[in-house]
């Protein structure tokens, strides 16, 4: 009897541990399908409407001449709201002088709302902490300089390393990179350099170890750092804490050059790169450039993206932390050069760069149209529309998208929102359409001259969502770009409201172009994942901007 006993005692916890053990091996699986991706924390998205919040982070709102020169920039925040109920939201302002001073808005179902920085601050500098009660908010900004306005995303994350390859020190050339440091502890940062005239990395001593103050913004002038440079790729990386970038380049027009560029830095290397881009021709310059932030070398391919003939391709090694940059121009009577990539004249086409032994590396694309692409010589007007505010101006017009796509078709509005009552399916007819009169879908866009510098597509996606200021006057360009291989290549337009606006057939080559009317809020879906690009000629002489949708 005492033996029975003792052996009910022994399995009793013999089935315990048992019963650990399972629990154990199941525990990880259940987690992992839980946690999101890693690809997916790296890249600026809007939460999804059931997230607890939406935080962003903007590090400039505001910059006066002591940030980038002559330069003085203001924004405005555009905050978007995807869902169908009201977002509450906060905007902390974060200035030197006047401290944090917060606003509290609430964003109305399925709208975007402006807010001014510079009404509630007055800082040469400052940044916003944005954060609304619920998911599904998304934030973009709209800077305003003399020199141009453009458009560009604030962050939804924070990350401990960010590269910029746009840069430019020349002496007409003027380079700031803002660093916001948002969180309670003081962050250490190092920022290195690649360019042009050195092999791998151009280190500053004074950028090693730099201090980014908790809940604050700092600017570097990279031309005190990298001077006289035609190529400045910069890498800002974190030995504590997590930061957000902006870059910003302005040329002045003291030689000829003359625009403005705003941008959310890149934070996540990828192996294979997508810039859908309205194209070139005599009056618009084009440069590519790969930055290799790693340890080692690497083998990169581009490719020409195109409805032509089979596209230009071009294969090159890119050194450890180095940069390479790339011209992109049309054929001429000259034969290319060694580092040049051909593209048909006045046709919109799409990039695909690749790192094909997988070390992942960062691509971004410069433009400059109009004279400030050839300040030497006059433009003639090749445009189909006359500019009519400055006949003077209009004389140095320049065309960089020579065909829009007119196809479409209606399509059930449930395809953009499930959720979406019956009454979203009777889609308002605007100039999107293709049932609007034929005049209002002219095929081509018009820039007298500007700046812009378009970071790539690292991850195609299903969804994005495009946001654009309202612009009196100006013209709006959607970039798409699938893979070619693809066999379903349709991508749906849609509004806030789940109403679709037009649905556009993506051609074997995998680009496509679609006028946007300015000042909307656009919802972008596929069954296959894409890249987009806005690309908004503006009024007057602000020249030319590119706005980069947020993954949704």
């Amino acid at each position: 009897m005492s033996v029975l006993r003792w052996l009910g005692r022994l399995v009793i916890p013999l089935l315990v541990a048992a019963a650990l053990l399972v629990d154990a091996r199941l525990e990880p699986a259940s987690s992992t399908e839980e946690v999101e991706p890693p690809e997916l924390r790296t890249e600026v998205t809007v939460p999804p409407p059931d997230a607890l919040t939406s935080s962003w982070f903007c590090p400039v709102v505001s910059m006066r001449a002591v940030a980038v020169g002559r330069a003085e920039a203001a924004a405005e925040l555009l905050l978007t709201n995807t869902t169908g109920v009201t977002a509450s939201v906060s905007v902390e302002l974060r200035g030197a002088t006047t401290g944090r001073r917060f606003v509290m808005t609430e964003v109305p179902p399925r709208s975007t709302q402006t807010l001014v920085a510079s009404n509630y601050i007055d800082d040469e500098l400052a940044g916003a902490l944005v954060e609304a009660s619920s998911g599904g908010l998304a934030v973009t900004r709209r800077f305003i300089s003399p020199l141009g306005i453009d458009e560009a995303r604030c962050s939804s994350l924070l990350s401990e390393s960010w590269y910029a390859p746009g840069g430019d020190t020349q002496v007409d050339a003027l380079h700031s990179l803002a660093i916001m440091n948002p969180l309670p502890r003081d962050s250490i940062v190092d920022v290195t350099f690649a360019t042009e005239a050195e092999f791998g990395p151009f280190v500053a001593s004074a950028l090693r170890g730099l201090v980014v103050p908790a809940w604050s913004t700092i600017v570097i002038d990279v031309g005190e750092h990298a001077r006289r440079r035609d190529v400045v790729a910069s890498i800002v990386e974190a030995r504590t804490g997590r930061v957000a970038v902006d870059s910003f380049v302005a040329y002045d027009g003291t030689v000829g050059r003359r625009g403005f560029s705003a941008e959310l830095a890149t934070a996540t290397p990828h192996e294979r790169w997508h810039l859908p881009v309205p194209g070139v021709d005599d009056h618009t310059r084009m440069w590519l450039r790969v930055l290799n932030p790693s340890d080692d070398v690497a083998e990169v391919e581009v490719e020409v993206i195109t409805d032509g003939a089979d596209g230009d391709r071009l294969t090159f090694a890119v050194a450890s932390r180095d940069v390479i940059e790339l011209v992109v121009e049309a054929p001429s009577a000259r034969a290319p050069g060694l580092t040049t990539l051909l593209a048909d004249p006045g046709m919109p086409f799409g990039l695909t760069v690749v790192s094909s032994n997988a070390i992942p590396i960062v691509v971004w694309v410069e433009t400059l149209v109009g004279s400030a692409a050839n300040p030497l010589t006059d433009l003639p007007n090749t445009s189909a529309r006359q500019p009519d505010d400055d006949p003077e101006q209009a004389s140095r017009a320049t065309t960089i998208v020579a065909q829009t796509d007119e196809g479409g078709s209606d399509l059930d509005a449930t395809q953009l929102e499930p959720e979406a009552d019956s009454s979203a399916n009777d889609a308002v007819p605007d100039e999107n359409s293709p049932d609007a009169p034929a005049a209002l879908i002219e095929p081509v866009l018009v820039a007298r001259s500007g700046l812009a510098h378009v970071p790539g597509i690292g991850q195609a996606r299903l969804r994005w969502l495009t946001v654009i200021p309202s612009e009196a006057g100006s013209e709006t360009v959607l970039m798409i770009q699938m893979d070619p291989s693809e066999t379903s290549r349709r991508v749906v337009v849609g509004t806030l409201e789940a109403q679709t606006v037009a649905v556009i057939d993506v051609p074997p080559s995998g680009v496509a172009t679609h006028r946007l009317a300015s000042g909307t809020t656009r919802l972008l879906m596929s069954d296959t994942p894409f890249a987009a690009s806005v690309w908004q000629a503006k009024a007057g002489g602000a020249g030319l901007s590119v706005a980069h949708p947020v993954g949704w």
